[in-house]
């Protein structure tokens, strides 16, 4: 009888080692469970971020490209400018040439006009009136066109 009670007792130990293994294993796939649970949530948020995080990218990259073309909108422009401001100084500096030449032809040509003029002149009293008066104001000169052909007789 004692080997009966004996295993009986290590039937009810194995018993109860048993269902105490399975509260263990029942415990524990609980805890997997919310562990897997957790984890997913995880997952879900670093693919959330990671999405927001390509979509900010993306976002930054175009607002580059996009400043990009508008800074070389603006060095073509300001290119643009200084090649036509250069044309305009170059048009000016020309015309600056110009009246500069044609000024000296007409000091010369008044020179020459000047020295005509004393050989008609009979005295210096009459020259010297003739010394300080404006030549376009005065109706004489006015009227006096003075040409290369003629200059070239004297």
């Amino acid at each position: 009888m004692a080997d009966d009670q004996e295993r009986e007792c290590c039937e009810e130990d194995e018993i109860s080692d048993v269902k105490s293994l399975t509260k263990l294993v029942k415990i524990e796939r609980q805890r997997a469970n919310v562990a897997y649970m957790e984890l997913e949530k995880e997952r879900m948020a670093s693919a959330s971020a990671a999405d927001e995080a390509m979509a900010m990218i993306l976002r930054l990259q175009s607002e580059k490209s996009s400043a990009e073309i508008e800074a070389n909108q603006f060095r073509r422009l300001a290119e643009q400018k200084q090649e036509y401001d250069k044309e305009v100084i170059q048009s000016l500096q020309w015309i600056i040439m110009r009246h500069e030449s044609e000024r000296g032809l007409l000091q010369e040509k008044l020179k020459i006009c000047k020295e005509k003029l004393k050989q008609f002149v009979k005295d210096d009293d009459e020259m010297d009136e003739f010394e300080g008066v404006d030549c376009a104001s005065t109706s004489i000169c006015k009227n006096c066109v003075v040409d290369d052909e003629m200059i070239g007789s004297f």
